[in-house]
């Protein structure tokens, strides 16, 4: 087995985005959304995370629009007026130290790709949304041969305004390493202006899997410009995990654009 996974990922990515619009737009006349993300997370505690995901929303027409599902965003995602179809491809680096003394021999890594559907319902003053899809990866792990490793990918979303603000709990679960990740936000806007609106609050971030767990706490700043129709991330705070002793802090960034 050779390290040339990842051009397999980009080929997988860009069948099943190509796929995704033909399919949908060949089904219905309206217009689709189409979203690209990617972002990292970095731990002092030796681990890392480095993500990309393309995907689409399409209307599935259930009903008569709402007007309210999801009209201003402010966690980064696409404004949905209705029931909607979400097929999206992720791509990702995992590694991470599965003990507290780091040698050449302790990171697990892992390099894979998790396409999904989901569909995402409207509430008011915000949406739900459920996806589902499988999780391929080529594992690296100490003593081991290089091995493609399956799984279920399972990822959630709930979004409401709250107040002020409005609260998002995001949560994921990958089935090769049994790894769970759930995240959850409370923005506020802090400007709102012609050029940008910048929002800021506090997070909370656990993640688990056999072998490592992390938990996070910090606050988190987001910036929407709708001119490029995007909306970057950055956050940072302390950590405890169970890859070092003690508490440790960690960063991350993520840039999402919808069109």
């Amino acid at each position: 087995m050779t390290r040339d996974f990842p051009h397999r990922i980009v080929v997988l990515l860009l069948l099943a985005v190509i796929a995704g619009f033909v399919l949908t737009s060949a089904a219905r006349a309206d217009p689709l959304t189409a979203e690209l993300e990617g972002g990292e997370s970095i731990f002092s505690q030796n681990s890392w995370y480095y993500y990309g995901q393309v995907g689409v929303f399409s209307p599935l027409n259930l009903k008569t629009s709402t007007g309210h599902a999801s009209d201003n965003p402010s966690v980064g995602t696409a404004a949905t007026s209705g029931p909607t179809l979400h097929l999206f491809v992720q791509v990702n680096d995992l590694v991470y130290l599965t003990s507290p003394a780091p040698t050449p021999h302790s990171f697990d890594s892992y390099q894979g790709v998790n396409p999904a559907v989901g569909i995402r319902f409207p509430i008011p003053g915000g949406f739900v949304e459920g996806d589902a899809g499988v999780a391929i990866a080529e594992a690296f792990q100490p003593f081991s041969p290089v091995t493609v490793q399956t799984g279920l990918f399972l990822q959630g979303e709930f979004y409401r305004s709250l107040g002020p603000g409005a609260f998002d709990l995001f949560a994921d679960y990958t089935g090769y390493i049994a790894f769970a990740y759930v995240q959850g936000r409370y923005l506020i806007p802090v400007y709102q202006g012609p050029h940008f609106s910048l929002f800021a609050g506090p997070e909370d971030i656990g993640e688990f899997s056999y072998n490592y767990w992390a938990g996070q706490g910090g606050g988190v700043i987001g910036l929407q410009v709708p001119a490029i129709k995007s909306y970057l991330t950055f956050d940072a705070g302390l950590l405890r995990s169970s890859a070092g002793e003690g508490a440790g802090g960690y960063e991350g960034f993520s840039w999402y654009v919808s069109f």
